[in-house]
């Protein structure tokens, strides 16, 4: 998913991982899930199905049977990747192995990154994102934009926050500089505002609680940092500007298809044809409430709110000295940087579904090990904070679309 041999590397080009990977993996967590199922009850057991079923209707409705299957056969794989992560990933042990392969393979990334912008091309002889007077490094399949490129390098931004600023050794305090350096270098090199407007409010997020700790003054010279050395597109943070411009345009076209098709939308993969500009929507949400309407839009922002949830509720319920809060801190910093940086991008593929995997992970565990962490319902309370979800988005669309505040 990461490094994406199958898309570059010589003998493996086309080999279809996913549908190969996935289904083993997930075959493999159901063998798991079958010793005591009460150890993996939350709300997306259910969430996802519906999800996919209203992809299905949607999709059916508006287009035709044909391009229903295929969408829901899409994104079928993409949920069994959830399962597959939630359902193997079953101790604090595992949780730690997958953080520190994502910091690897990150790093992996961000010396191809280097490669890309010093020499001209990275391995595989992939050369910057064409049409642009700076640099703008880019990746293979998924990665194949700058700013969704540089999603993975806030991902691991925000585990290493998680490693300096948290009580962690001096060993791994020193390691994780040097790895937060390295994505620096590359968000730097994606030249992404949403990445850089991301990590700020992954920071802020980070630190809500900690305004007055011995880390103030870390915090706010990393804020100093990731200004001063901001990528160049920094400066053109504006309506005005024809990127941003194309962007508000696309996200009226959003409103304009959720006021029409109120329901169920214009149907999964449809966003593009029904603009005049041919693009996808350059935002998660937009892209997700024009295409499916409040029925998904609903789902999705469950999604989202009960992931946070339960890394938020982790992280402020067990002892300091639990390892789980430290991984809670992480993932929640991860979701909220995610969250930020596709209200610019949209990034509904693999990648998503691992994220709140990942983050499923750590509140299935906490409920293991420690009673302090009570079981998820779908409570009134819950259905409020995801209806004011929805309605914050869409006025924070609405103001940038049809008023031009950014």
């Amino acid at each position: 998913m990461y490094i994406r041999p199958q898309d570059w590397v010589p003998g493996l080009v086309g080999f279809p991982t996913a549908f190969v990977i996935i289904p083993l993996g997930f075959i493999a967590g159901l063998l798991q899930y079958q010793k005591n199922p009460q150890l993996y009850k939350t709300p997306h057991n259910y969430l996802l199905p519906v999800y996919l079923l209203i992809i299905f209707i949607s999709t059916l409705i508006n287009v035709d049977m044909s391009v229903a299957v295929y969408w829901t056969i899409e994104f079928l794989k993409r949920i069994l990747l959830f399962f597959m992560i939630v359902l193997n990933v079953n101790t604090t042990q595992k949780i730690k192995n997958v953080l520190a392969f994502v910091l690897l393979v990150t790093v992996f990334l961000g010396y191809q990154a280097f490669l890309q912008a010093t020499q001209g091309q990275s391995w595989g002889g992939l050369s910057t994102f064409p049409g642009y007077d700076v640099i703008r490094i880019r990746w293979y399949g998924d990665w194949d934009g700058p700013n969704v490129l540089a999603i993975l390098f806030l991902i691991s931004s925000a585990i290493s926050l998680e490693y300096i600023l948290g009580k962690h050794s001096l060993i791994t305090r020193l390691i994780n500089l040097g790895l937060i350096a390295v994505n620096f270098m590359a968000i730097y090199y994606t030249n992404s505002r949403g990445a850089v407007l991301a990590f700020v409010c992954g920071l802020i997020f980070f630190y809500h609680k900690r305004l007055m700790s011995r880390y103030t003054p870390i915090m706010l010279g990393l804020l100093g940092l990731v200004f001063v050395l901001a990528p160049s597109r920094m400066t053109e943070v504006s309506s005005e500007e024809q990127s941003a411009g194309e962007r508000t345009w696309l996200w009226e076209q959003g409103l304009g298809m959720l006021h029409e098709n109120p329901i169920f939308g214009v149907g999964r993969g449809m966003f593009a044809s029904n603009t005049d500009l041919k693009l996808i929507a350059h935002n998660n949400y937009v892209q997700n409430f024009a295409e499916l309407g409040y029925a998904g839009f609903f789902v999705f922002i469950s999604l989202l709110w009960f992931t946070f949830k339960g890394t938020y509720m982790v992280a402020e319920t067990l002892p300091t000295s639990h390892s789980l809060k430290s991984y809670a801190r992480m993932c929640s910093v991860i979701l909220v940087m995610y969250g930020a940086a596709t209200f610019f991008v949209v990034m509904e593929l693999d990648l998503f579904y691992f994220v709140l995997g990942l983050a499923t992970c750590v509140y299935l565990i906490a409920r293991r090990e420690s009673d302090a962490i009570p079981p998820f319902r779908y409570t009134f309370l819950d259905l409020k904070f995801v209806v004011a979800g929805m309605i914050v988005i869409q006025v924070a669309v609405w103001l940038a679309a049809i008023k031009h505040i950014l």
